[in-house]
């Protein structure tokens, strides 16, 4: 048992961040009616490659999830991803944690993009818009009640975030500040500062997001 604690600490570990100049920041504009429906195809063409929490707790070395949200972030059972990309042609659900998870279910990376058959359309169009690298895309569903305890990402990389459905009671906390991820932009966020997020809303936190290199900013 505490060496599942230790290990769920990778969430909270602590790195100098890097001061790029912003916290959040909007990098273009989305077309919210494309993107919508593009989550709706997926949903529609791929629900067998949703990987939900409480339908996957096998993958995982230890638990992925802390309910009382303390020594790792809260997942509950019907929050999911869908990972988009990956290392082979394999279909189904995918862990979106590699660190957590057991040797067999984990991504042969390689830092390349790898779209999965299910990441085409208006999303990915969007992805090789970026003018910079990225890799590991995901889709977060983010039913009510989930929640990230503070945390920070390694400085390598950062993340983009493009929201699809959101509720104004869904917002992170980064650098003691509070922002609200409108539908309508990508975001480039600054995850190397320590950061929080919540719904604590009554609709789910939809947003596609995935890794940029921090050298390319």
């Amino acid at each position: 048992m505490e060496q599942h604690t230790q290990d769920f600490k990778r969430y909270i570990e602590k790195h100098e961040p890097l001061d790029l100049g912003f916290k959040v920041k909007k990098l273009f504009e989305v077309d919210v009616d494309k993107i919508q429906t593009w989550y709706k195809d997926l949903e529609e063409n791929f629900s067998d490659w949703k990987f939900v929490i409480g339908e996957n707790h096998h993958v995982w070395k230890f638990p992925i999830s802390d309910p009382e949200a303390k020594t790792g972030h809260y997942l509950p059972d019907d929050a999911a991803y869908y990972t988009l990309c990956w290392n082979s042609d394999e279909p189904g659900p995918k862990p979106f944690e590699q660190g957590c998870a057991k040797e067999e279910y984990k991504d042969n990376d390689n830092d390349e993009l790898n779209p999965r058959k299910c990441f085409t359309g208006y999303g990915l169009e969007l992805v090789e818009k970026l003018p910079m690298r990225s890799k590991k895309w995901l889709v977060t569903i983010h039913t009510p009640g989930t929640k990230l305890i503070t945390h920070q990402d390694s400085t390598d990389k950062i993340r983009v975030h493009i929201p699809i459905h959101t509720n104004e009671d869904s917002n992170w906390i980064i650098g003691g500040e509070e922002f609200h991820m409108e539908p309508g932009w990508a975001y480039l966020v600054n995850t190397t500062i320590p950061h929080s997020v919540e719904n604590k809303g009554s609709t789910n936190r939809i947003h596609l997001y995935g890794k940029v290199w921090t050298n390319d900013i």
